[in-house]
């Protein structure tokens, strides 16, 4: 049947706007309207007479499309089918071959009646008697005549090589290699590379003798979750994507299959989270297939100097999941690309395809021609600098031409700006020389606030926003850094057994010696480590210090506890992908202890935190609990547990929680944060757990609204100032230890407080039912 889609064309086109480079819209089809399907993979046909089809696997069945007029697509073959969202086609000669991952078996079309017939015949393959398979994820046809289904539901889903040469319509299994799931692959002449996505790493294999595949090397990628690969024109490159959030592209070298090594990457979007999925190579180009980013064409002349140079976005909006452009197909004669957007449709498109201007160099440190490493290179704004390497060699590429400038950048010496003139297709040299910072010292002393002895390994750490310097100090309770910026630093210093410090100070060479007062007691804001250990099962989902990652779901805390000091706090599994099942609790339990305190001087004592938690998917609630437990050494008791309603974000929740009925009070006093997903109902399980600190008396219904009260200067010096509506409220003013040192009413909506004669250290300031905090400098 034919269903020629112009009136469809017109009516879609009309209302998208789409971001493009290099790439033109010729048409587009929208199979919600033609068949009320999603796309999943595309590839190409051409005939005898150079017609063109495109051969579309959708939800819902397989349809061909005839693109040889780009501009006036027409649907000439539909075959429908078990509905699923994984359906891919590949060809060998005049034959399609289709696998999904419903239960379909491999659909085989017979193309060489088109055009003359849209009457196609078709044939299902399972597989062998004995050896039956029914889905696979996706299938390759080589140019030697054979077919590689790569995940079938047979053994461990690797590789099922067919032998299409004597009946196109009746393959011959003649091979196997099923040493690892395999989720896709590329085979040239003799040699298979293939995607084992769930290992996180790529295979060569020798399949010179289809009947016994001899594996060459393997090698990890970069976010160990290898989706696609195809190598290079010449052979010497793979290319290869992880389809996880905010992946990349990257480049291997493996001329020597014995040293394979990395020697590019690239990200379209730099820190949007965009899911890289199929990336082709087409001469010296790669055109990937870029989920919610569309089509990305980048210049690979030179592997190790990938340049975006085209671009076409199918999609509206920008994503961190499996929305957008599936699959690509580039290699039609005419040009023509054909792009598969899971929801938005077919669309034909025109490319140019265009070289990027190249720059390479090297940089030298002035007065010793010695070679830096580690230099950021950014050439005319692009978003993805490049870096030097132990060479001091630099190479980077952008789509311009003329003028443009470079900045050369790297911790400890003055950036260098300068101007080049960029050529399409050339690449200009540019060596530099970056003179190094004079570099200074400054001291801190550390004591103890309350007998003014000094602090040995008391934690410091200082934040600039090009580096960040850490030591501990001495048996003098000093320590004494080499800085080079002579600018304001955020200042975090802290010891187990003390209240955590925090403030911001401009430090020069006239600064000489910081002196810094720790307040005893107990409390941890996690911006230092201060000791706490982890016990895990879990295989990934540990618990980690650190500023937490956000997930496109909001199964991780978006920030730390604001008013606490620094960015960081405990997160169970905190890679950058933002996907929610990559790196949460799964296959055991991570268990989270302090360090021992003695409580033994406390009448009243109370543990005060921040939790988190988040379970979606969980059929076992048991499971899946946030325990938090206390021990004094010799008994431990459940102190508190949460479990959240499936699915909810997780959001910063404040207890304050009792010790005295639970337990004896001792000088070995511990807190425990448990969970843990175990087998078989693995689920995405997260928790997260910040400002931990022990007060003689409750805190609880004084927790709220503290983000709604405004306080400045946070550290103060002199006096501090809260914003807020508090006439007639009284407040009271606490130090570490509990202590009440103001008290006092509100004679008016904003309140400013002398701090002037109080010790350095953390405060609370407690507003008729809210809490702030602060610090003074």
């Amino acid at each position: 049947m034919k269903k020629i889609l112009l009136i469809a064309y017109v009516l879609t086109m009309s209302s998208c706007l789409h971001a493009q480079l290099n790439v033109d819209s010729l048409s587009h089809i929208n199979y919600q309207q033609l068949h009320g399907a999603n796309l999943n993979d595309v590839w190409g046909y051409e005939d005898e007479f150079g017609n063109e089809y495109a051969i579309v696997g959708t939800s819902k069945g397989t349809s061909i499309v005839d693109i040889t007029n780009p501009t006036a697509p027409v649907e000439v073959f539909w075959h429908p089918g078990t509905e699923s969202i994984w359906r891919d086609p590949c060809v060998y000669g005049d034959h399609a071959y289709v696998t999904t991952e419903a239960s379909d078996g491999m659909l085989i079309i017979d193309l060489s009646p088109l055009p003359q017939s849209t009457n196609l015949p078709v044939s299902v393959y399972t597989g062998p008697a004995g050896q039956t398979w029914t889905s696979a994820h996706t299938c390759f046809c080589d140019s030697q005549g054979f077919a590689y289904i790569f995940g079938a539901n047979r053994g461990n889903g690797g590789v099922i090589i067919l032998n299409l040469n004597a009946d196109p319509m009746q393959p011959v299994e003649v091979g196997v290699f099923d040493n690892w799931y395999c989720h896709d692959g590329y085979v040239r002449n003799d040699t298979m590379f293939l995607g084992h996505i769930y290992d996180g790493f790529f295979s060569i294999v020798d399949v010179t003798f289809k009947a016994n595949p001899q594996l060459l090397a393997t090698q990890v990628t970069p976010s160990l979750f290898t989706h696609n690969i195809w190598p290079s024109t010449s052979g010497q490159y793979v290319f290869t994507t992880d389809e996880v959030s905010g992946a990349y592209i990257a480049v291997y070298d493996i001329s020597d299959l014995n040293a394979i090594h990395e020697v590019e990457r690239i990200q379209n979007s730099p820190g949007a989270g965009v899911i890289p999925h199929n990336t082709h190579v087409k001469g010296d180009y790669l055109v990937t297939s870029y989920y919610s980013d569309g089509i990305v064409i980048h210049d690979c002349t030179n592997p190790e100097n990938l340049v975006k140079v085209g671009e076409f976005d199918t999609y509206n909006g920008q994503t961190t999941g499996f929305d957008g452009c599936w699959g690509v197909y580039p290699f039609f004669t005419s040009g023509t690309i054909v792009a598969a957007d899971i929801t938005e449709g077919l669309f034909i498109l025109g490319p140019t395809y265009s070289k990027g201007s190249y720059l390479r160099g090297n940089v030298t440190e002035t007065g010793t021609n010695v070679p830096l490493s580690g230099v950021e290179v950014t050439l005319f704004s692009n978003p993805q600098p490049d870096n030097t390497n132990n060479s001091g060699d630099y190479i980077t590429g952008v789509y311009h031409t003329g003028q443009a400038n470079v900045l050369f950048e790297k911790v400890g010496y003055a950036p260098y700006s300068t101007t080049v003139n960029l050529v399409q297709g050339q690449e200009i040299v540019l060596d530099v020389q970056l003179t190094p910072l004079p570099p200074f010292n400054v001291q801190f002393n550390v004591t103890d606030a309350s007998t003014g002895s000094p602090i040995f390994d008391a934690k410091i750490k200082l934040v600039h926003p090009l580096i960040v310097h850490q030591g501990a100090t001495n048996a003098l309770g000093e320590e004494q850094l080499t800085l080079f910026y002579q600018e304001p630093y955020e200042i975090y210093t802290g010891k187990w057994g003390y209240m955590p410090y925090c403030s911001s100070q401009t430090i020069d060479p006239s600064t000489g010696v910081i002196n810094v007062l720790l307040q005893p007691g107990y409390g941890d804001d996690f911006e230092l480590d201060l000791g706490w250990s982890i016990n895990s099962t879990a295989q990934t989902g540990i618990w980690e210090r650190g500023v937490p990652n956000a997930t496109s779901s909001g199964s991780t805390v978006q920030a730390d506890v604001p008013w606490d000091c620094g960015s960081s706090c405990y997160v169970t599994g905190n890679d950058a992908n933002l996907h929610p099942d990559f790196d949460d609790v799964d296959q055991g339990n991570t268990v989270l202890v302090s360090p021992p305190m003695d409580l033994t001087g406390l009448t009243n004592p109370h543990f005060n935190y921040a939790r988190g938690y988040y379970n979606f998917y969980g059929p076992q609630l048991v499971d899946d609990t946030l325990k938090i437990l206390v021990s004094n050494g010799s008994q431990t008791v459940l102190m508190d547990q949460v479990v959240p309603p499936l699915g909810d974000s997780m959001q910063w929740e404040y207890k304050s929680i009792a010790l005295n009925g639970l337990l004896p009070i001792t000088s070995t006093m511990q807190i425990s944060v448990v969970i843990s997903d175990e087998d078989p109902d693995i689920n995405i399980t997260e928790a997260a757990f910040d400002e931990f600190y022990v007060t003689n008396y409750s805190v609880n219904g004084l927790v709220a609204l503290q983000q709604e009260i405004k306080v400045f200067p946070n550290p103060a010096h002199t006096e501090v100032t809260f914003l807020g509506s508090f006439t007639n409220e009284d407040y009271a003013m606490f130090d570490g230890m509990g202590r009440c040192v103001q008290q006092g009413v509100c004679s008016e909506e904003t309140l400013t407080l002398s701090v002037v004669d109080l010790e350095k250290g953390l405060y609370l300031l407690y507003i008729g039912d809210s809490r702030i905090r602060f610090i003074k400098d």
